[in-house]
């Protein structure tokens, strides 16, 4: 966790081909999305109930969330960029490149040092994935780049549907 954090290519490149990281991959996801959900929480100054419901939403969203990027990058590196690659030699780097997510537990309640902290773990991740992506692809850093923006903007055009569909309608 902490050389993928450091950006380290080298440690991308071989978690491409460690089949049996795997399991720790999504434990990474996992913690980041513990970690979200517990600085969160405790950053809007949530009851200790708060805090550990926070902390398990955080886990489940941030696992849902990091395979539907997985999924998104994986069509977007095989299909428009043509890349070689199975689904979980791409999953490995792009799920350790959320361990910087652990910076979220820094959120304090204090309004604009959580948003700092939360601004600072979103770069870093973003980075660390692009990287993830360029090293285990074998990309430069122009297709990486372009391949988290489309994967991001795809990924806000589904949340927007998502709120859309699940916005309650004022009774006025």
């Amino acid at each position: 966790m902490l050389r993928s954090a450091r950006l380290d290519g080298a440690t991308f490149r071989s978690l491409r081909d460690d089949s049996s990281a795997t399991g720790q991959s999504v434990a990474v996801l996992a913690l980041a999305g513990l970690s979200f959900g517990l600085g969160f929480a405790v950053s809007i100054g949530s009851a200790p109930f708060g805090v550990l419901l926070g902390g398990a939403i955080g886990v489940i969203i941030g696992i849902v969330v990091g395979f539907v990027w997985l999924s998104l990058t994986y069509l977007v590196v095989t299909r428009i960029f043509k890349g070689a690659s199975s689904y979980w030699s791409l999953a490995r780097p792009v799920f350790f490149a959320s361990s910087p997510g652990l910076v979220f537990l820094l959120m304090i309640p204090f309004p604009p040092i959580s948003e700092i902290f939360r601004a600072l773990g979103l770069v870093w991740i973003s980075i660390s994935n692009v990287l993830a992506v360029k090293n285990s692809m074998g990309f430069d850093n122009q297709r990486s780049l372009v391949t988290f923006i489309i994967v991001a903007f795809v990924l806000l055009i589904i949340y927007g549907l998502l709120i859309s569909i699940f916005e309650p309608i004022p009774i006025s």
